[in-house]
């Protein structure tokens, strides 16, 4: 976390996947608008040289940066959702990303 506030770069960044996570909570009940914006997502990193493994290392980093945010509504089964979550978006994310290398 050090580094995100010492970095323009990286906070740019941590702000750029907190905007998106955002957008995808809001269209988790519309799996047709969700789907595009992950593979857009996707796609986009592949463009920027990010490798697929590199996705799952932002996971815990987004999960410390919103637990102080949410302080006693920060909860076993809230932090076990956002877990799945994450780890579903990466997936998603990844494999976007893997589908776009292939072209």
């Amino acid at each position: 976390m050090e580094q995100v506030k010492q970095s323009k770069e990286l906070r740019s960044h941590a702000l750029r996947v907190m905007g998106f996570v955002e957008k995808a909570v809001r269209r988790l009940d519309h799996p047709e608008k969700l789907e595009p914006l992950i593979r857009e997502c996707g796609r986009n990193h592949c463009h920027y040289g990010a490798q697929p493994h590199q996705i799952e290392l932002v996971v815990p980093q987004f999960l410390q940066a919103i637990k102080p945010a949410l302080e006693e509504e920060w909860t076993p089964e809230v932090e076990e959702a956002w877990c799945l979550l994450m780890r579903n978006i990466a997936f998603a994310l990844k494999c976007a990303m893997l589908e776009a290398m292939k072209k």
